[in-house]
């Protein structure tokens, strides 16, 4: 593919030949967006999947159609013109504009960006989140996940470790990243010039793993929160309100980019606006937030809510999309609104029976911390 290719074509984006994810299960993507999965560590090699798997996607591409599996992000770009938006596709093709251009030959890999969950480990068990992503969960609930075997999950450690040196975008989540000794491993193979993303918990700094990020020069802190206070402690079971402040005011201190990812659902209906209020005036700008719909589990969908309730945040919304924040704040507020709006069957009963259920295994009282929400029993 040219270079104008790359620009002019809608469906282009360098994953199917230089990136993927990988989640503990030993399931491999493209990207956390792709709607389906390469193929799985456990019934072939990493070699193989990205290699024979991607040719399909890259067929595609490469004649101007679309990867079934990518409707997230083209569904992210529709209306929009250019480069103006912030679609998973634009961005790898923003992060990776330095890989040549006959990288993109069908039946080609040359991996040049990495997702990897190498485990649960957590130190939260937030109250929308699973098993597979929290051990917290996990040991709450007793579940006992199916993985790769040890030689499975060391072949492939060896395959990202030995491509390490040339990786341009390395992007850290977990579970908890700065808990996993697999990362610091990582960390110590990689080019200082590299692109690092860490979506965090932030509640937890005293780690090696934090300090040698700390050593790198191009690194985005992705931090999670929904909330502040009581009601911060309730949602991201685990964390403590006073730890994420000290631990924020550090990495304030660094050079770095701070953006702070959140979802908005049934428990900070409300809230959210709080949240981002208390942010903006620690000085945070409007293009560090990025907030969206939580879509499960289903009982905290925000659509539950009696249609008064839907239509007072509609009323903050579209009061503060007024202001005109801009940026990235901006186009949260429009896809918040727009999510309201989406038709919906409703069981309220259903979510107080769920949080009850939640409340009674972790001995808390959600409805001392969420009063206005309890108004609608």
């Amino acid at each position: 593919m040219t270079p104008k290719d790359m620009l002019t074509n809608p469906y282009f984006c360098p994953m199917p030949w230089t990136g993927l994810m990988y989640n503990l299960d030993g399931v491999v993507k493209n990207c956390i967006r792709s709607a389906d999965k390469l193929g799985n560590i456990k019934d072939n090699s990493i070699e193989s999947i990205l290699i024979d798997n991607n040719v399909i996607r890259q067929q595609n591409i490469v004649n101007y159609k679309p990867v079934p599996t990518c409707y997230t992000c083209y569904d992210i770009e529709q209306g929009k013109k250019g480069f103006d938006h912030i679609s998973d596709r634009v961005f790898y093709i923003r992060e990776l504009k330095t890989v040549p251009t006959d990288t993109y030959q069908v039946g080609n890999f040359d991996l040049q960006t990495v997702d990897v969950r190498w485990s649960n480990l957590c130190n939260q068990a937030c109250v929308y989140c699973r098993p597979e992503f929290s051990s917290k969960w996990a040991s709450e609930l007793k579940v006992k996940l199916d993985v790769p075997t040890q030689k499975q999950s060391t072949d492939f450690k060896e395959y990202i470790f030995n491509n390490a040196r040339k990786l341009k975008h390395v992007y850290m989540a977990g579970g908890e990243p700065l808990l996993m000794k697999e990362n610091l491993e990582l960390l110590e193979l990689l080019d200082p010039s590299v692109n690092l993303r860490v979506n965090t918990n932030l509640n937890k700094v005293d780690t090696r793993i934090f300090e040698r990020i700390c050593e790198f020069k191009n690194v985005q802190w992705i931090v999670s929160l929904e909330t502040i206070e009581q009601e911060y402690e309730y949602i991201r079971y685990g964390g403590k309100w006073c730890d994420f402040l000290d631990n924020l005011k550090i990495i304030k201190q660094l050079t770095h980019k701070i953006s702070f990812n959140m979802l908005h659902f049934l428990l900070n209906y409300r809230s959210v606006f709080d949240c981002v209020a208390f942010l903006q005036a620690q000085g945070f700008h409007n293009n560090s937030f990025i907030i969206g719909p939580l879509l499960g589990p289903e009982y905290l969908n925000i659509r539950h809510l009696p249609d008064s309730a839907i239509d007072e945040v509609k009323t903050i919304l579209t009061t503060k999309l007024a202001n005109k924040p801009g940026y990235l704040l901006e186009d949260s507020y429009k896809n918040m609104l727009s999510y309201l709006d989406k038709s919906f069957n409703k069981n309220l009963s259903n979510s107080f029976e769920q949080i009850a259920n939640l409340d009674a295994r972790r001995n808390l009282d959600s409805s001392k911390i969420f009063a206005e929400l309890y108004e609608y029993r």
